[in-house]
């Protein structure tokens, strides 16, 4: 496929996202997260997919820029949210499974003052536990404005909601920042998973386990691949992971399979 330039990418998505929902070219696959002690699937990551036609696969990469810079990125995000806790209500009611769904937030949409009620109002439609609804983050909102944001996050973690801090380690976090957000789990990023070779590398990510343990939360290690980087991350002090060593990104149908299965 040939690369799309930025402005036809732009005048495509411009015409726009909420047209896109409408007609039904958004999807969301699920890709499934696993305890590295129990070897037991724990939840799954939400994880949006857009076929335009006339563009074929649009990459989240590409379009979620895109989607904040023009104002899309709140339907998109809203319906995202929706559809994941429908799924996950849906596994409880169905097939008597509970797990946890985590959800991709951007800045803009906390930034939006509207955002905590939303989020209830779509607990409450689907009937979902809020103890089941995780939302991720990522450390770009440290750029923005957080005397307005921390009180969304504390609110919504008071309420049950869970959070976690995406993409950890390649950012702008710090410790002081780590101390100020309300959070249940660090997702290390996958670029580090690359490097497990590498001594030096252990040591950060094992300080990362450390550190995380000494706040009170989770791990989630993303880029998982093989048994012996699973291994390693296990060793370390890492509680769980994610990534194609289980399972890409799947479709809810086959998702369902993973509740079943230890992973081996």
């Amino acid at each position: 496929m040939l690369m799309r330039t930025k402005s036809s990418l732009e005048r495509a998505l411009g015409v726009d996202i909420s047209i896109g929902l409408e007609k039904g070219e958004f999807s969301v696959l699920y890709q499934p997260q696993w305890d590295l002690f129990t070897k037991q699937v724990t939840g799954f990551e939400a994880l949006v997919r857009w076929h335009a036609p006339g563009y074929g696969q649009i990459p989240p990469s590409e379009f979620i820029p895109v989607a904040e810079y023009k104002g899309g990125i709140h339907s998109l995000g809203e319906w995202v949210l929706l559809t994941a806790c429908r799924q996950a209500k849906s596994w409880q009611v169905k097939e008597g499974k509970t797990c946890t769904i985590s959800v991709n937030v951007s800045g803009g949409q906390l930034e939006d003052i509207g955002f905590a009620d939303r989020v209830f109002e779509i607990l409450s439609m689907t009937g979902l536990d809020p103890k089941y609804l995780e939302l991720e983050i990522t450390e770009s909102i440290f750029l923005r404005d957080l005397s307005t944001i921390l009180p969304l996050l504390e609110g919504l973690r008071k309420e049950g909601v869970r959070l976690a801090l995406d993409d950890f380690g390649i950012g702008f976090s710090s410790i002081h920042h780590l101390s100020r957000l309300p959070l249940d789990c660090l997702k290390v990023d996958q670029s580090f998973v690359r490097f497990l070779d590498s001594p030096k590398t252990k040591t950060v990510i094992q300080g990362v386990a450390n550190l995380a343990k000494e706040l009170g939360l989770r791990t989630i290690v993303e880029g998982v691949e093989n048994k012996d980087e699973e291994f390693t991350l296990w060793e370390l002090g890492l509680n769980q992971a994610q990534g194609f060593k289980l399972s890409p990104a799947v479709p809810a149908e086959k998702a369902i399979r993973f509740f079943n299965q230890k992973v081996v």
